[in-house]
């Protein structure tokens, strides 16, 4: 598939970060407990920030940027990374460094105010380990001038250390970057009791700007930059500091991103806390951000649990409940969890009756750490509008394909047939202003059943929801569909779909598809969070197929939006490799799209399978059921065209038979092995090479079917404007129409069938059909003879009388009156 990433920060260096992340997701858990912390462990909350005013000591450095303090005492014995500390030193830049000793020079801060080398977590140094970075920068004074402090408080075993800086600010690096925050104040707490980790923070003022991205790096090193020994916390530079997320080891994509406009709360604390024994963690939860009543109900919630423990766990306990406009409890028992295992729980299904806002809870038992037990999710239940991303939940990234074409979509499920309306996407990434972008809808095989026309992204478009209106809504039948933005091929690389974070991102939800539809894969295990796209829907016209009784029969495939067949129309996939006749008004081609309709705007078209160019077609589209009478010849007429480039010649043949597949198709009717012609063509009866016309023998249903078997690596094929012509078959031999003679006609059902120098050997046969096609009386009859026929037992009406000798027939319209 294509390549595709997240957006971070625009350096490549975050991307060779990424790939050296996943390298090191191996480790084991035992390794993880060398640092006693790990992400589970975690917790964003809000607290209270309680300035140290003069309460402690005033930590002196030898200047206010770029200086490290003196080793500072605890006041306690504090227990990190198998190692028990009593000292500290500051250092300037938003960091300190357990221990007496200095952490190294040349590793204070990222080189650049966007970078992302030349910093502590990152530093290989060996004087850089056991640090602690709050808010790691490069700082100045702030409004005021800066100030350091340390203070400890309460008593033994229950001590708490507060290390403080104050008055600082980002320093002035370039104009375009400028000053973000002009004043801010935030703490380090580390608990005696339980080893426990607070970053405080206080209050911020923003700086003069401009508004611009700079990085800071927030988190925990123990004796390097691994998932094992280091916890980073991470978030965009629009997201909020309580959406901050935590994540093992160096950054991978954002850093602590930060800007002007986004302060911290007063009270933000991000906690660390040890690996204790009994830790059970709900690690995610999954659900509907929007839950339509009318179509997704009964609906699933699962979570995953995970053990974040150092000892096996039996017998978990989870619950999930709903509270709001609906409520709902489950609980299911986790059996065993092995240390570092994990598991989806599913939960009973649950069907709201009401249309609001509600909370989904999830939560584990109590164990040693109830912090990271509970997770919730936010939901609203409509009418109409399905979305896996929580309401009000802010961005936490953004996701596409760069330079290259291709879509991504969340896949949905409906219990009854719908028609989606609208796709509303999250456009999330400023590079994405210019670019060209649209929506999709395809059904459960990747085949694109709607799509709005091409829109160039602008300025006012990110950090919405766009809504993407079709022009006509897009049918899909019960079962899965997908919703999606489609990106075109361009030389600016841009990310436009909004994320939110989800770890691990559930799997079966989120897909790639190729541009022109294709079998979707499946993107969850690259854990890229939850894709902002949303589906409207709405009741669907129902197609209920009639049979055709009434000739002629025509079709031109424009009564429909480009996507959607016509009722009655039907398809089959008999290579089952997910590409088909589709009702469609284009094809894909350089420089422009090559417009396929006669009558516009659609025709019936194959498009090769751009996927597996060693594939070849083997896939039929067939008419409604056609009603057709013996006695009644029936000719088919349709255009026909392709690419026009004998490179890629196509395949057709027309067939016909007693039910819509390709086993049943036994007769037929055209084919042409070699179609070239790039301006449409028309088959039919006098055509160079004629449709056959179709003589049923016996009366009943039949489809006519339009079979593309064209050598694989091909390109295009399509035909429209069919036509069938029912006429009446009076007889076959002129000898036998000028021997026969039926009167009285009218009757009132007495009637006689004079039948002189037919030339007939042996016994002659006689049928009477009904308006339906229907044999309603039989009888032998003789040549040079007048036979009876007592008919007297049918109804007033019209029919149809048929003498056949042998193979060959003449029919007389009888009229019965009573």
């Amino acid at each position: 598939m294509t390549n595709w990433y997240k957006t971070g920060r625009s350096t490549q260096r975050w991307r060779q970060l990424a790939l050296a992340a996943l390298l090191a997701t191996g480790a084991t858990a035992a390794q993880a407990q060398v640092l006693n912390y790990n992400a589970f462990g975690t917790q964003n909350t809000a607290t209270t920030y309680t300035d140290l005013g003069t309460t402690g000591t005033v930590i002196t450095t030898a200047n206010t940027d770029d200086a490290n303090s003196a080793a500072q005492p605890i006041g306690f014995t504090f227990n990190y990374n198998g190692t028990a500390f009593t000292e500290f030193v500051l250092n300037t830049n938003g960091f300190l460094k357990l221990g007496n000793q200095a952490p190294s020079a040349a590793n204070l801060y990222y080189t650049t105010p966007n970078g992302a080398t030349g910093d502590p977590i990152s530093s290989t140094n060996a004087a850089d380990v056991n640090i602690l970075l709050p808010f790691n920068v490069d700082l100045v004074d702030g409004t005021s001038p800066a100030e350091y402090r340390v203070a400890t408080t309460g008593t033994a075993p229950n001590r708490v250390c507060t290390i403080q800086w104050k008055n600082v600010s980002d320093k002035l690096s370039t104009a375009t970057l400028g000053k973000q925050y002009a004043n801010m104040e935030f703490q380090v707490k580390l608990y005696e009791a339980n080893s426990m980790i607070d970053f405080v923070y206080g209050n911020a003022v923003a700086g003069p700007g401009p508004n611009a991205l700079k990085t800071s790096a927030i988190g925990i090193k123990g004796s390097g930059s691994t998932a094992t020994q280091t916890i980073t916390v991470t978030k965009a530079s629009s997201t909020a500091w309580a959406q901050a997320t935590f994540l093992a080891g160096n950054y991978t994509v954002n850093a602590h991103n930060f800007r002007l406009t986004v302060l911290p709360d007063a009270g933000r604390t991000y906690r660390f806390q040890k690996i204790a024994a009994n830790d059970a963690a709900v690690v995610a939860v999954y659900s509907l951000g929007k839950l339509p009543l009318t179509s997704a109900v009964p609906h699933t919630i699962q979570a995953v649990v995970r053990n974040v423990g150092t000892s096996p766990m039996t017998n978990v306990s989870v619950t999930a409940t709903v509270a709001g406009v609906n409520t709902y409890t489950s609980t299911k028992t986790i059996a065993s969890l092995a240390v570092d295992a994990q598991t989806t729980v599913s939960f009973d299904p649950f069907t709201p009756t009401v249309v609001g806002n509600e909370t989904i809870t999830v939560t584990a038992a109590a164990d040693d750490i109830t912090s990271n037990g509970t997770k919730t999710y936010l939901q609203q239940v409509t009418t109409n509008t399905y979305a896996v991303a929580e309401p009000g939940v802010a961005v936490s990234g953004s996701i596409g394909f760069g330079v290259n074409a291709s879509i991504l979509a969340v896949k949905y499920n409906t219990t009854v047939a719908r028609q989606v309306s609208a796709v509303t996407v999250r456009l999330a990434d400023p590079a994405s202003v210019g670019q060209v972008v649209y929506a999709v809808v395809t059904n459960s095989a990747g085949v694109i059943v709607g799509r709005t026309p091409n829109y160039t992204v602008v300025a006012a478009d990110i950090n919405t929801d766009k809504v993407f209106t079709l022009a006509t809504p897009a049918s899909v039948p019960a079962g899965d569909f997908y919703a999606g933005l489609a990106q075109t091929a361009s030389t600016v690389a841009h990310y436009p779909i909004g994320t939110q974070n989800e770890k691990p991102t559930r799997l079966s939800t989120f897909y790639s598809i190729a541009l022109n539809g294709g079998a979707p894969g499946d993107q969850g295990s690259a854990d890229l969070g939850r894709m902002m796209i949303e589906a409207t829907t709405s009741a669907p016209v129902i197609c209920v197929p009639q049979t055709v009784t009434a000739f002629p029969y025509s079709e031109n495939f424009d009564a429909v939006s480009t996507g959607t067949l016509p009722c009655g129309i039907t398809v089959e996939d008999v290579n089952a490799d997910q590409v088909g006749w589709q009702n469609r008004s284009t094809v894909p081609a350089d420089p422009t799209d090559i417009v396929v309709a006669s009558s516009a705007p659609n025709a019936m078209t194959y498009y090769y399978n751009e996927n597996s160019i060693t594939t070849p077609a083997n896939d039929w589209f067939y008419t409604p059921a056609l009603f057709l009478r013996a006695g009644t010849s029936y000719q088919l007429s349709f255009k026909y065209r392709t690419s026009g480039n004998p490179a890629y010649p196509e395949r057709l043949e027309v067939k016909y038979g007693p039910a819509a597949s390709a086993t049943s198709q036994t007769t037929a009717l055209w084919t042409n092995a070699n179609i070239v012609a790039n301006s449409y063509q028309t088959a039919n009866a006098t055509s160079t090479i004629p449709v056959l016309a179709i003589q049923p023998a016996t009366t009943g249903n039949y489809y006519i079917g339009f079979h593309a078997y064209s050598l694989a690596n091909q390109f295009f094929l399509s035909v429209d404007d069919l036509q069938v012509v029912a006429t009446a078959i009076t007889s076959t031999s002129s000898a036998l129409e000028r021997a026969i003679s039926v009167f009285p006609n009218p009757s009132t059902g007495i009637v006689t069938v004079d039948i002189q120098g037919a030339k007939a050997k042996g016994a002659m046969q006689v049928e009477v059909l009904n308006s339906l096609g229907q044999t309603v009386h039989t009888a032998s009859v003789r040549d040079n003879e007048l036979n009876k026929l007592d008919l007297s037992n049918l109804s007033a009406g019209m029919y149809v009388l048929k003498v056949k000798s042998g193979n060959e027939f003449t029919v007389r319209n009888l009229s019965i009156q009573k």
